[in-house]
């Protein structure tokens, strides 16, 4: 079988976050609002309400500042890491078989057999497939026809699981 696509750069910055949605992001945040809070309730004077308010508000901004920062990096690194990528850009060709994926980039024919992936995950637009823990092969679902996605499913669940 084979897909044939180019990754636009808005493709890439989702998928780049779809990677992102995990549950270590989660349990970050929760560490993070957990010492925010520890910090602020420990030299807090509980009988002044205008100190427990204004320390309420301080956490609820430093938390909503964190998330902002992370996702404005994580896009920024996105665009920037698709713009000085000489393979992201251009027309990919995958050709999917039992003995692995063959990429064909206008730079370099490689096989990678399904032992190097790690695992894979997709949503509605993207399948994801890990050759490590921060490193991935973006596919769109689009590119794929029913048949080509039910196809691709079966080689996933057969070496990937």
């Amino acid at each position: 079988m084979n897909i044939t696509y180019t990754l636009t750069q808005d493709e890439y910055q989702k998928a780049v976050i779809f990677h992102l949605n995990r549950g270590n992001r989660l349990v970050m945040l929760a560490i993070y609002i957990a010492l925010a809070m520890g910090i602020v309730f420990l030299g807090t004077d509980f009988s002044n309400t205008r100190e427990v308010i204004t320390n309420v508000m301080a956490i609820f901004f430093s938390v909503a500042f964190y998330m902002l920062f992370v996702r404005m990096i994580s896009a920024y690194q996105a665009k920037s890491i698709y713009k000085k990528s000489p393979v992201l850009q251009h027309e990919v060709t995958l050709r999917v078989s039992g003995k692995g994926i063959t990429l064909d980039k206008k730079t370099n024919n490689a096989t990678i057999p399904w032992k190097m992936f790690s695992k894979w995950k997709e949503d509605e637009k993207f399948y994801i497939l890990y050759t490590g823990p921060r490193q991935f092969n973006v596919i769109p679902k689009h590119a794929l026809n029913a048949a080509q996605r039910k196809e691709l499913d079966a080689y996933m669940e057969k070496y990937l699981f």
